[in-house]
């Protein structure tokens, strides 16, 4: 199939980042929200590169552990290829290693605990592009519909490698000057062979299709994240989360760990700073005690010492950067 050729030439998009919240936005459409669990301060990069208005390609790096959440736009699919991992990525409950892909429907959540030296590419496409693809490709996808692969994750190497040379290929290129889609036929060229590739990994036969997406663990697992979302503010134990929750304290630690491998209570602290964090670059209102406080946090001297260890800076660096802006 041919794309109609496009005038506008399309430029890669490079931004640093310090805020993880900075850097969650950047995938436009997609309401991410990232909890940053390992230590240390935060650097993501975030390249984008928009091909037209129904295929766009998004590529992201991290160095820490990050919880991560957001939620595919309506008629559009996620396809993403994890391209570099320190261990695998935890996705919807799954185990997703280097060089592994999912297929993500339209509203389809995106859940999950990345690792560090992450990076992953996102092929942000319209279920139209798709379409109109598959019905000269593919004859088991005519019609097209979104039901037809609720879910795919593809951990085969072999089956996503064609996908890895050539997203590799697409970044190399553009980093070394060796890349040019001025041409409106090199432009018209490359969005069919992307598309024919994404078009392999709809119909590789191994990795699953439906994957148990909220198993009894994890929507164990969302529940309490729901009770400590709505109790962050108040004292909240991990003895209360348990009562709450009718379960053990011990099976929640297994839980966690499965999910998001730290501790509850951990989770509950560091989701504590982060939202401290935010609070301190948002606003200039309060003293650092008093935003502590707001957040269930009353050692000042422990609260100073955690925030230093998750961040790499003390908070009242953090005030110190809000103030020279």
């Amino acid at each position: 199939m041919d794309y109609p050729i496009c005038a506008k030439n399309p430029l890669l998009k490079q931004l640093h980042h310090r805020d993880i919240d900075e850097q969650a936005a950047r995938l436009s459409g997609y309401d991410q929200s990232y909890q940053q669990i390992s230590k240390g301060s935060f650097v993501g990069t975030f390249s984008s590169c928009e091909l037209d208005a129904e295929l766009g390609l998004y590529f992201e790096a991290t160095n820490q552990v990050l919880y991560q959440v957001g939620t595919v736009p309506d008629k559009f699919y996620a396809v993403g290829l994890l391209m570099d991992t320190g261990k695998p990525l935890i996705f919807n409950c799954e185990s997703l290693p280097r060089g592994g892909a999912f297929i993500l429907p339209p509203r389809s959540v995106m859940d999950g605990t990345s690792s560090p030296n992450m990076k992953i590419c996102i092929v942000h496409v319209s279920g139209d592009l798709l379409r109109q693809a598959f019905q000269h490709q593919y004859h088991e996808y005519r019609p097209f519909r979104p039901e037809y692969i609720p879910y795919k994750l593809v951990t085969n190497a072999q089956d996503t490698q064609p996908l890895h040379s050539l997203l590799e290929d697409f970044l190399n290129g553009a980093a070394q000057g060796q890349l040019s889609l001025e041409s409106a036929n090199q432009l018209a060229a490359f969005k069919n062979i992307l598309i024919e590739t994404i078009g392999a990994l709809f119909v590789a036969k191994r990795g699953h299709g439906r994957i148990r997406i909220r198993n009894k663990h994890h929507r164990l697992f969302h529940d309490a994240l729901d009770i400590i979302e709505d109790n962050l503010c108040e004292e909240l134990t991990v003895g209360k989360l348990c009562k709450e929750l009718l379960v053990s304290r011990r099976n929640l630690e297994y839980i966690f760990n499965e999910n998001i491998e730290t501790s509850p209570a951990r989770y509950i602290r560091v989701l504590r700073l982060n939202n401290i964090r935010r609070e301190i670059l948002s606003t200039e209102a309060g003293t650092l005690g008093d935003i502590a406080a707001k957040w269930g946090i009353w050692h000042l001297g422990r609260f100073a010492r955690d925030y230093y260890q998750l961040f790499g800076e003390l908070p009242s660096a953090t005030r110190g950067s809000v103030d020279r802006r």
